[in-house]
């Protein structure tokens, strides 16, 4: 029998290597040394200003088109899965592909993979052939300037499908994400061309802040390897920025939320939309909460030093890029080892039509493929990963755009505010 991927449950809990309020300090600890070796001995901004890297491959050669038509073909056979298992498919996520493409693969495999192999949804996306059809018809050199506000808006509708809504992987709601997700895309892309799809989106925006710290990246017809993080130095800041990453670091803190023993009590009694209404309230809680925190923290920033740069709260979200992933990682390691595997499975027989194409449809997902202990040293590391390269980041911001660059007690309240959510974090990683 397989689990959930809808009880939102990432492994055993209480299988940390040490105490919930050591693992705590510890990450706080990291965090202040780590800014402390910082301020020391990194004192000019390093990352707008990092080098290309070395080329791997040109995209118009023969090896990068054979990897695109293969890229977009996989994303196409997704997404065209994904809405047809949810119209032809049984409601039953035993057997219905479709919640496992749209919440493991999509929403997990595909942004997470991307911090480490670069843009994948630029790879796999088949929004970027519709793409090519409005870049014709667009003005060169006369491209707008986009912002990331509907991202942001159509990200929020999706958290609270997946976090708050009390059948999340039911065949409706699945099918009325995918319609709306698809023309939504499709339409925009074809009208409007590449420029506006990277910005509208709401999985191409998501994953292009994420791939921007990976060691791969596409520029200049050419992909490139350089040194990890570096790239969120370079992201043009767009207005909206600061509010597609404070709303996914929000829902996913309602995720780790919503698993405590505590939660569990209050929605234990509720049921469909009653239990809908209270989780949409946790979950607008949590977001509102992180957004209060950060903006609290750089208001204060800005105003200490005396900076009107319009641009400034929407650049210093770059540095919460690296503590979403973590949080991913940490939030939903459990689902992408074990529902990856039923996905696998899944594969050999997408519309239940009792096929075995790949020959996995009789495999068995294999829960022993790693332990409780790992998987909890997993997910402690991707916090405080994530928070660390967090600091690296904020600090190369700070230096780069700050007007008072010695008065190192302006970035003390960034500081203070990755630490403090580094250990809410493990908290509500060892509560779920």
């Amino acid at each position: 029998m397989v689990t959930s991927i809808y009880a939102h449950g990432v492994g055993p809990p209480g299988e940390l290597p040490m105490s919930v309020s050591t693992l705590g300090l510890v990450a706080a600890a990291a965090l202040l040394i780590s800014f402390a070796a910082l301020v020391s001995g990194w004192q000019e901004a390093r990352f707008p200003e990092s080098g290309p890297g070395r080329q791997i491959v040109k995209i118009d050669s023969v090896i990068g088109r054979i990897g695109s038509v293969v890229g977009r073909t996989i994303g196409l056979v997704l997404v065209g899965l994904a809405l047809l298992s949810s119209f032809a498919v049984v409601d039953d996520t035993m057997v219905n592909i479709a919640p496992r493409i749209v919440f493991v693969a999509l929403w997990v495999l595909v942004p997470v993979g991307s911090a480490l192999l670069g843009d994948l949804w630029r790879w796999l996306s088949p929004f970027e052939i519709l793409a090519r059809i409005g870049d014709r018809g667009s003005s060169e050199g006369n491209e707008p300037t986009w912002g990331l506000q509907s991202a942001a808006t159509l990200l929020a509708a999706f958290l609270w499908l997946e976090l708050a809504y009390h059948n999340p992987a039911g065949r409706t709601p699945l099918a009325i994400l995918l319609i709306v997700w698809t023309v939504w895309s499709g339409a925009g892309a074809s009208l409007r061309g590449t420029a506006w799809l990277r910005s509208h989106d709401p999985l191409a925006v998501f994953v292009r802040l994420v791939a921007a710290m990976s060691p791969v990246y596409v520029a200049n017809g050419h992909v490139y390897l350089r040194r990890p993080v570096v790239g969120l130095g370079q992201v043009s800041t767009q207005k909206g920025l600061a509010a597609v990453v404070l709303v996914v670091l929000g829902g996913t803190s309602f995720d780790g939320l919503s698993r405590t023993g505590w939660w569990e009590g209050i929605i234990a009694a509720r049921v469909g939309w009653n239990a809908t209404l209270v989780n949409t309230v946790g979950l607008l809680f949590s977001m509102a909460l992180v957004t209060a925190l950060f903006l609290a923290c750089v208001r204060w920033m800005q105003r200490r030093d005396e900076n009107q740069d319009v641009d400034f709260e929407d650049g210093f979200a770059l540095s919460l890029v690296p503590v979403a992933v973590g949080y991913a990682i940490a939030h939903y390691i459990g689902m992408a080892v074990y529902e990856g595997q039923q996905l696998v499975i899944q594969f050999s027989d997408p519309l239940d039509q009792g096929w075995n194409l790949f020959g996995t449809a009789d495999e068995y997902v294999n829960y022993r493929v790693i332990g409780p202990t790992a998987m909890a040293t997993i997910q402690a590391l991707g916090i405080v990963g994530g928070h660390l390269a967090g600091v690296m980041v904020g600090h190369d911001r700070a230096l780069a755009t700050l007007r008072k660059k010695d008065d190192v007690s302006g970035q003390v309240p960034l500081v203070v505010l990755l630490a403090s959510l580094t250990a809410i974090a493990l908290v509500l990683l060892v509560e779920a």
